[in-house]
């Protein structure tokens, strides 16, 4: 049977994490680009994930974070960096669906509203702009004390002279 090596449900996690992604999300099988990011992803090591785009870079970077805070380092937090807010929302709708279907909370920082802030302080996940990173680690460096994972997306906006100053900082 082919792919039967790269189901989902064989993936070193939470039950409750791979039925959400074979039964709400319709994933049974890995593509060979994230079956062979699995080891990596799921061992716990710094990981740089190049391959096309819709290829499904996200989901890897989203199973990483669940193994992370859920059994490797439970009670721990990640951060999720977007360089655009309009990202950073299709992030945080994604996330928000699959972290709510195993119980945890996600935060979203784009901007400076209290509102915003609270959800911050309270949130397992954080999805936010690396300009709102740089403003937390500065302003608010207690709420980075108990992350665990970081995942950078658009990764290659490192060498942007606009942007990549700030996440570079981080």
């Amino acid at each position: 049977m082919e792919g039967a090596e790269r189901a989902v449900s064989k993936l070193d996690l939470p039950r409750k994490v791979t039925d959400f992604l074979t039964s709400s999300w319709g994933i049974v099988h890995l593509h060979p680009p994230q079956f062979e990011a699995m080891p990596s992803v799921l061992g716990g090591s710094n990981t740089l994930l190049a391959i096309p785009t819709a290829s499904g870079k996200s989901l890897v970077a989203y199973i990483g974070i669940l193994k992370r805070i859920l059994v490797d380092d439970p009670g721990s937090k990640a951060v999720y960096i977007v360089p655009l807010k309009a990202l950073a929302s299709e992030k945080f709708d994604d996330l928000s669906e699959l972290c709510g279907a195993v119980g945890l909370s996600v935060g979203l920082g784009i901007g400076d509203a209290s509102a915003e802030a609270k959800k911050i302080e309270e949130c397992d996940v954080l999805v936010c702009t690396s300009e709102k990173l740089d403003s937390l680690m500065r302003n608010r460096s207690e709420l980075m004390a108990n992350v665990s994972i970081v995942v950078a997306d658009e990764f290659h906006l490192m060498n942007d002279a606009t942007r990549g100053p700030t996440l570079e900082i981080n």
